[in-house]
């Protein structure tokens, strides 16, 4: 089966149609921490989520089991992840500050007024632009789909912690699978894998 690698792209980095399996991830994860480290490679790259074929598989039953009508993705950076996700048969729209061959260049706000979303899903958003604000806000939105950065010192998300009018709950079966640039192993090429990037449902508390 042919593997995925990363190519360079105008919009930033990009991964070819097929995905990498988990073990493959991992061990790509191991070489670089052998090596100048994983974060550096993963910075160099301008990789955040590494998305996995396992990882992306579930996060469409995911978003599938929410059963969305209007699904957005904001801040949607060189479109990887929303294309992975509509080939599994996700109607997702794409947006992003900045633009792309197929991705419009809406901010948080703009996208929401215009789209009215009933579902969006955000991975690894600036944790200072106010996006994750803007979609608490939003009066249509009955669910969000958020992809973070975790671990000590860790600032991403804060908005959706313990946000009124909204449940949280994490998502183990997509994290199951989940390399991000923050990820380690423990003992470099053995031990554990410790998780830092994660995925949180939030669903809107109907009164």
């Amino acid at each position: 089966m042919r593997t995925t690698h990363l190519r360079s792209t105008a919009s930033g980095p990009a991964f070819e149609m097929t995905l990498p399996a988990y073990e493959e991830a991992l061990v790509s994860l191991a070489r670089e921490e052998r090596g100048e480290g994983w974060l550096a490679y993963c910075e160099a790259r301008g990789i955040y989520q590494f998305p996995t074929r396992e990882w992306t598989d579930a996060l469409a039953d995911a978003i599938r089991e929410m059963g969305p009508e209007l699904p957005l993705e904001l801040g949607a950076g060189c479109g990887t992840l929303g294309r992975m996700l509509r080939t599994r048969g996700i109607s997702l729209r794409m947006t992003d500050p900045k633009g792309g061959e197929d991705i419009e260049a809406l901010g948080a706000a703009a996208a929401l007024a215009r789209y009215r979303p009933d579902f969006v899903l955000s991975s690894w958003l600036p944790f200072d632009a106010g996006a994750e604000e803007e979609v608490l806000r939003a009066p249509g939105v009955g669910a969000y789909l958020a992809i973070v950065q975790t671990g000590e010192g860790f600032t991403g998300g804060a908005a959706l912690r313990g946000a009124p009018g909204w449940e949280i709950t994490p998502l183990p079966a997509v994290d199951r699978w989940s390399i991000s640039r923050m990820d380690f192993l423990s003992e470099v090429d053995r031990g554990e894998h410790i998780r830092r990037g994660r995925a949180y449902l939030l669903q809107r508390v109907r009164t």
